[in-house]
């Protein structure tokens, strides 16, 4: 009787293998025939049947999905894509209908919250690598039109519309009026630097209220930092406190501004390190300094300074950082790496001078936020910093991206060149 028994389970088992697949096709079967009536609902339920038999069937998985979705049921839709995008790793054609999706209703930020996941999860799937980056370069301009854009610096940028200046935020909306021969940005206490069409300077809150008056005896003056501002005054340099009085001698050829209590001063052809009154810290000279675009040097602590005809880097201690020399540098920024160039060609190095993206580009900009602009084939475009292209080069010039994803950037349309405002669809 035993050998009766068992003779009827292998029977049975076998019996139900062969129909398994049989049972399996009824199912898919009524599914599509379901689905040309555009019966969704139900063709879903026959698809998740057919999977009771074939529990491993791509292509079921990927129907079922695609029923749930003409059903309304997004939800189920995405959940089922998921899964079967992290199951069966080596078919790309889940993730793809789930990523196509979220581009077609516009859902950047949850594909790359997904996507942020996934890759970690997933390190070794390029298909999910390359919708991660496409995501993370998708961009819409923002309605902004000005004769001139310049940096955004502390969410705030200088403007140039029918020869004045006046200043915006991040995304492109007036806080000053163009009414001023120049302006720079605010400072981090929130004053902006601007110049009267009389030519004296003065320092504006938010509000363009007149907030500080230099004496009309200073000239050139600079973004306030450090409680300092560079200044000018009978053809020499020194810094002006938050009261604008003199904070030591005005007796250097060229000045930038304070950062982290250093700047760097120049006398004649030599340039050294000062303090916040303009004191020489050591016993060093230079032949040449890097300063970025609002006239600081020592940003993140980190200094190029050029000896002969090679730049390398120094901390404001004055003690060299790394190995590398340069032909050329960009300023460090407040985060990021710093762009350096080499026999022609330009890259990335970090704070600790390490080269951390290879000398491979024509120009450079140093990073802002995360994402670096880049020139090549006669274009500006921005990598990420792995290295990866994230906005394919296409501008005639490129300046870094805010907090908040937004740069300013030159077009060329309709053979006019017009700056515009470009907003990233995602987070940075």
């Amino acid at each position: 009787m035993f050998a009766v028994l068992l003779g009827l389970s292998w029977y049975t088992a076998v019996s139900e293998a062969v129909n398994r697949p049989k049972q399996a096709k009824e199912h898919m079967k009524r599914a599509a025939e379901l689905e040309e009536k555009e019966i969704y609902v139900d063709a879903a339920a026959e698809y998740e049947q057919a999977l009771e038999y074939e529990p491993d069937n791509v292509e079921t998985y990927i129907r079922m999905a695609r029923a749930y979705l003409n059903s309304g049921n997004t939800n189920k839709f995405t959940a089922i894509c998921a899964k079967t995008a992290e199951t069966y790793q080596n078919n790309d054609e889940a993730l793809n209908m789930l990523m196509e999706y979220y581009v077609e209703n516009e859902y950047e930020n949850e594909a790359v919250g997904y996507l942020e996941d996934f890759v970690e999860d997933y390190p070794d799937n390029e298909n999910a690598k390359e919708w991660f980056i496409r995501f993370k370069g998708s961009y819409t301009e923002l309605y902004c039109s000005f004769d001139k854009m310049g940096e955004i610096v502390n969410d705030s940028m200088a403007v140039m519309e029918e020869g004045l200046y006046g200043i915006v935020n991040e995304k492109g909306e007036k806080i000053v009026e163009c009414e001023y021969k120049k302006a720079c940005p605010f400072s981090e206490d929130g004053f902006a630097l601007v110049q009267k069409e009389d030519g004296t300077y003065i320092y504006i809150d938010k509000d363009g209220q007149t907030r500080k008056v230099p004496d009309s005896e200073y000239q050139d003056l600079g973004m306030i930092s450090s409680e300092r501002a560079a200044a000018c005054k009978d053809g020499k340099y020194g810094y002006l406190n938050e009261e604008m009085e003199a904070a030591g001698k005005f007796s250097w050829n060229e000045l930038t501004g304070i950062k982290d209590g250093t700047g760097a001063a120049r006398k004649d052809k030599k340039w050294v390190l000062v303090d916040k009154d303009g004191k020489v810290k050591g016993d060093r000279k230079y032949d040449g300094v890097i300063t970025d675009e609002s006239g600081f040097c020592s940003n993140q602590k980190c200094i190029f300074v050029k000896e002969k005809k090679e730049y390398h880097l120094i901390n404001t201690k004055e003690k060299r950082i790394g190995k590398l020399s340069f032909d050329d540098a960009k300023a460090f920024p407040e985060e990021g790496y710093a762009a350096v160039c080499h026999d022609g060609k330009w890259g990335f190095v970090d704070a600790e001078g390490e080269l951390v993206i290879d000398y491979t580009y024509e120009n450079a900009e140093s990073f802002g936020n995360g994402l670096a602009a880049v020139y090549t084939d006669g274009k500006w475009g921005y990598i990420d910093m792995d290295g990866n292209l994230i906005i394919a080069p296409q501008f005639l010039a490129a300046t870094r991206f805010s907090k908040s994803g937004t740069a300013a950037v030159k077009m060329e349309e309709d053979g006019e060149e017009e700056w515009r405002l470009i907003q990233l669809n995602t987070s940075l």
